[in-house]
């Protein structure tokens, strides 16, 4: 057996790393020595952590990959969606090179409408953090679902909401649930709201915004003080403000 330290020099990999891949239950040495604490892991576990290394390296996270490791999701459909999302950002890059002309014109065409928001009931992690920590907290979300025996029923989205208050704005992520049986759940419901479906990528989606808020602007219509992005699977955004 190799000490955490040798297993990651042979592994090519950092303490840390191997660290955080045992609290996530990825990795879990196979032997803790109970006088000094060390974390022992034996050779057949070298081809895990490749295999963790190399999902790792196209980008997928923890949760994906721990579900990939477990037999509760498909290796080859999880790549394939993350092969999207780098093909959607190489497009992305491609636009951004090109000139913004193009891009204003393009933005010109995305007419909002009015839609409501069916009712649904979420669990949901509340938090005011920068969304570069969504992928963790939909993870969370998936797998506290799954423990419950939870059937999801939608998009994964988010909830902003006291946008022009500094010091209270908020954010939830959140995962339409049915069969709910558990009391860690809110119910999102909204009768009419300024709506666009955003093609262009997540990075982009901010433009959605503004277009929403000048319809509203140009519409006479008040908006309330929240928004909702819904991060759909064919890679589109759907962006949501209520009408008040």
């Amino acid at each position: 057996m190799y000490t955490r330290g040798q297993f990651a020099i042979i592994g090519k990999v950092g303490r840390k790393a191997l660290r955080l891949y045992d609290e996530e239950g990825l990795l879990v040495p196979v032997a803790v020595n109970g006088e000094n604490g060390y974390h022992y892991y034996d050779k057949s576990q070298l081809a895990t952590l490749e295999k963790i290394k190399k999902l790792r390296k196209i980008g997928l996270s923890l949760f994906e990959i721990k579900q990939i490791l477990e037999g509760k999701a498909d290796e080859k459909e999880l790549v394939g969606i993350k092969i999207k999302e780098m093909d959607l950002h190489l497009k992305e890059v491609k636009e951004f090179i090109s000139s913004d002309k193009k891009e204003k014109s393009e933005l010109n065409f995305l007419e909002p409408d009015i839609q409501s928001i069916e009712p649904c009931h979420c669990l949901f992690i509340a938090e005011n953090v920068e969304l570069e920590n969504l992928g963790m907290s939909v993870g969370k979300l998936y797998e506290k679902a799954a423990r419950e025996g939870l059937n999801v029923r939608g998009s994964h989205f988010v909830i902003y909401e006291n946008l022009s208050d500094e010091e209270d704005f908020s954010m939830k992520t959140c995962l339409p649930v049915s069969d709910c049986k558990i009391d860690e759940t809110i119910e999102v419901k909204e009768k009419d709201c300024v709506h666009i479906n955003f093609k262009d990528g997540f990075s982009k989606v901010g433009n959605a915004h503004v277009l929403i808020k000048d319809y509203a602007e140009n519409h006479n219509l008040k908006l309330a003080d929240k928004a909702y992005e819904v991060y759909n699977k064919d890679m589109t955004v759907d962006v949501y403000y209520p009408i008040r």
